[in-house]
């Protein structure tokens, strides 16, 4: 089996981390490297382990797009969506499976699927209510609202031979770079347009809407889509109890991705800019400093190597 190379990619992630903090995507992308079959006890493995940890309300976040990914998966292949109680049922066992293994840290002992929370990695304080009340308001919450809503009614009333993707890991290229996507669900209507949607546990922000532009670029080369046949969409889940996802739509006009191209044009060029070799994408830890918000050095898995306990 060949060696894995560490080619230069783009996503929305990886930009924000790029902007967060420097030292932290050094470490994500690069200190990291080789991590899963490093020895138990080197830094190359504990980065690794460290960056496949999340906090809480992301971990919850990851629990209800995995869920809805099941239930429309299987929906896809049989044609028979399961009712929100089987799928409560699934999301609880799984949740609570993967939440004792975490407080174990089995993550240290596994090489690949590692889930774990920075919350039990350092020992935050977290009381039995806080937990109970992230998992009856995100993961529970989102999923009622989901079952509640327009978007799954409309996506019933779609023919499957029109789903074009249920969370798909896939990339295209921009300028000669590969980008990654991962787009929650897609669909085409009957008037042929393509809809993009995306779930969002958290509350509304500006860079989502960046998200589903980089997608309809990529919707634009997969599908064959006209420039005004895509449509974007974000569906938040959590909102006030009991009210069903709502569904808001995103620009994906030609001025909207010409926007999202210079963005993902400039991510890009500074990102390569601080390589010390463009073409093998390697990089020298010195060249990415520590950031000087402390407050995201109490959030950030890389606390400890980085001395910001």
């Amino acid at each position: 089996m060949a060696d894995l190379k560490n080619d230069f990619s783009w996503s929305k992630s990886r930009h924000d981390k790029f902007q967060e903090c420097r030292r932290a995507y050094f470490n994500t992308y690069y200190g990291s490297w080789g991590g899963w079959s490093a020895p138990a006890s080197s830094p190359v493995r504990e980065l690794y382990v460290l960056k496949k940890l999340s906090s809480r309300w992301q971990w919850a976040g990851s629990v209800v797009h995995d869920a809805i990914k099941q239930l429309l998966t299987r929906a896809r292949a049989s044609g028979d969506l399961w009712p929100l109680e089987r799928l409560q049922e699934q999301t609880r066992a799984k949740a609570r499976a993967q939440f004792a293994a975490s407080r174990e840290k089995s993550y240290w002992r596994e090489s690949s699927r590692i889930v774990g929370l920075t919350e039990h990695e350092y020992g935050e304080p977290v009381t039995d209510a806080d937990w109970k009340r992230l998992y009856e308001t995100v993961i529970d919450g989102s999923l009622r609202a989901f079952f509640q809503s327009e978007v799954l009614e409309e996506i019933r009333r779609t023919p499957r031979e029109r789903w074009l993707g249920v969370d798909e890991l896939d990339h295209w290229f921009f300028e000669g770079t590969k980008i990654w996507v991962a787009v929650d669900f897609a669909y085409r209507d009957a008037e042929g347009r393509v809809h993009l949607l995306d779930w969002k546990t958290g509350k509304e922000r500006g860079v989502d809407h960046t998200q589903v532009a980089s997608y309809a670029l990529y919707a634009r080369q997969k599908w064959d889509v006209k420039p005004d046949g895509v449509v974007g969409g974000l569906v938040y889940l959590v909102g006030e109890e009991g009210r069903p996802a709502e569904r808001t739509s995103v620009a994906a006009d030609e001025a909207t991705l010409e926007a999202c191209r210079t963005l993902m044009r400039g991510s890009i060029a500074e990102m390569r800019a601080v390589l010390t070799d463009r073409e093998k994408n390697a990089a020298r830890v010195e060249d990415f400093p520590q950031t000087e918000d402390r407050d995201r050095c109490r959030r950030c898995a890389f606390r400890r190597p980085c001395g910001r306990i």
